[in-house]
């Protein structure tokens, strides 16, 4: 299992992507980019809902 630090290093970073991606997702409003956007934030939310159960886990 990955250690401590590194899980938190990978949740900080997706913490950041997501950040971000909304900012993005602002800009990119009612185009046709928003749905990509939208699905990027679906796949970052994922992420850091199973880093953060790993980091309970370790």
């Amino acid at each position: 299992m990955a250690d401590k630090n590194n899980i938190e290093e990978r949740l900080t970073k997706a913490i950041e992507l997501k950040e971000s991606l909304e900012k993005r997702l602002e800009k990119v409003a009612n185009t046709p980019r928003e749905e990509e956007f939208k699905l990027q934030l679906e796949k970052v939310d994922d992420l850091i809902e199973h880093l953060k159960k790993e980091l309970e886990e370790a």
